[in-house]
């Protein structure tokens, strides 16, 4: 249910000038002439971005310009971006190289897909591989081998992680995230004064009626989701039908 939410909808002012302005289109306007462009993050390797043999992209992330991500694979990108979301995650590094021996005798380097390291300043080494490479008895040894040698200066544990491990309603709110991490302050104020009167869980559509922010208000719930604001009453694809609450202070 909802108690007390302001009907708070973003009305046209006038300037000292005499002229109207709004200030939902005032912070459109300064977002999309936003002249700065995404940061280049330095990796041990660059990814082929434009292969043709296999799938590769750069993604933006993060706040304000955000940086260039480059990955080798679609499994990469979608755990990055659900890695970027969970809020145990401190930062993330990918391609990150580590010299190992082989059985042989041979140094050789591998570059592990991720590095990330939790809150709680402890570090994990991710591997990201399609599952049907994990049938291959050779790889499997050839990781496990790789995964052994692995201390604590450089991890303090290593994983591996396929296709088969993402969450689909993980994956696409924490794509959704992404897409709308660009503040909206005027929008972004407005919801998050709706979120704090709640009592009990509200509906997305409703929260928006109320505000009258339409589109731009849901826009504005998934941020202060994102930033853990607010939480969905239940796991489930963050849409107009969703239930939310207000988080726990």
């Amino acid at each position: 249910m909802v108690e007390q939410i302001r009907n708070e909808k973003l009305k046209t002012t006038q300037n000292k000038n005499g002229s109207n302005t709004n200030p939902v289109v005032d912070d459109l306007l300064r977002v999309s002439t936003r002249s700065d462009l995404p940061a280049r993050t330095t990796t041990a390797r660059t990814p082929g971005v434009g292969a043709k043999n296999h799938f590769s992209c750069a993604f933006v992330y993060g706040p304000g310009a955000g940086c260039v991500m480059k990955t080798d694979s679609l499994t990469e990108k979608r755990l990055a971006l659900v890695l970027l979301a969970r809020a145990e995650v401190a930062d993330l590094e990918n391609q990150v190289l580590f010299h190992w021996i082989d059985k042989d005798g041979t140094e050789k380097k591998h570059f592990f897909d991720f590095r990330a390291t939790m809150m709680d300043g402890s570090r994990v080494a991710i591997m990201v591989k399609y599952h049907k490479k994990l049938e291959q008895e050779g790889f499997r040894d050839e990781i496990a081998c790789i995964a052994s040698q692995v201390t604590p200066d450089f991890a303090d544990r290593v994983t591996l992680v396929t296709e088969k491990h993402l969450d689909p309603i993980e994956l696409h709110n924490a794509t959704l995230f992404n897409a709308v991490r660009d503040p909206d302050p005027a929008a972004d104020s407005v919801m998050r004064d709706a979120v704090a009167n709640l009592v009990g869980a509200v509906k997305i559509s409703d929260l928006i009626a109320h505000t009258g922010l339409g589109g731009r208000g849901f826009r504005a719930i998934t941020r202060l989701i994102g930033n853990r604001e607010a939480s969905l009453q239940r796991a489930a694809r963050i849409d107009y039908n969703s239930f939310i609450i207000r988080s726990a202070a």
